[in-house]
């Protein structure tokens, strides 16, 4: 039997902050074998990428019935397979009470720390350093604090691409125009 004090530390911290159970990658929504395949290849092209000026931010869009879920879902799973550090938040208009906007970034942070080590003791940090930061609502604040802070710390150690995967952001329950999901696009997306 093997017992590492820190680690047990590091779950106490990690474990009170906000999670949302079933947001993740579904291997049941994943596109059809032999379907999506060109652009399936596309993204995984892209996702090993790794040149400077490569975009940082894929976005997908597309009418509703085209299979953006299923695309995003069989890059999750793909990720998954191959290991590294990656999430992967689904929201669900028939989930909206749940309000998983509010606990995106806290859900996110919490995989990529179950991915890496580094990532997972610099995020027990930032909330063992302001508890408040488990339970905020503030998506910007948990974007920069529980996601970006630790990241950083990890990717002095690795060089290997961080893969998260947000899949239905138009079914959040809140429109573009609501102040703070804005500002957390735009933060997103610098």
């Amino acid at each position: 039997l093997k017992f590492d004090a820190d680690d047990s530390a590091e779950d106490q911290d990690i474990n009170g902050m906000e999670y949302v159970r079933g947001a993740g990658r579904n291997t049941a929504k994943n596109c059809l074998p032999g379907t999506r395949e060109d652009i399936l290849s596309d993204i995984k092209c892209w996702i090993r990428s790794t040149g400077e000026d490569e975009p940082r931010i894929l976005w997908l869009s597309g009418t509703a019935g085209k299979g953006k879920s299923a695309i995003a879902h069989t890059i999750a799973n793909w990720s998954h397979e191959r290991g590294g550090m990656r999430a992967c938040f689904c929201f669900d208009r028939t989930r909206e009470a749940e309000r998983r906007h509010e606990k995106i970034f806290t859900t996110i942070a919490r995989d990529l720390a179950d991915c890496d080590m580094t990532t997972r003791g610099a995020l027990a940090r930032a909330v063992r350093d302001d508890t408040e930061l488990k339970h905020t609502i503030d998506v910007s604040r948990q974007w920069q604090e529980l996601v970006v802070g630790p990241m950083r710390e990890a990717l002095k150690a690795t060089t290997a691409p961080v893969q998260i995967v947000i899949d239905a952001l138009d079914e959040s329950g809140h429109q573009v125009t609501d102040p703070q999901m804005t500002k957390s696009y735009k933060v997103i997306s610098d």
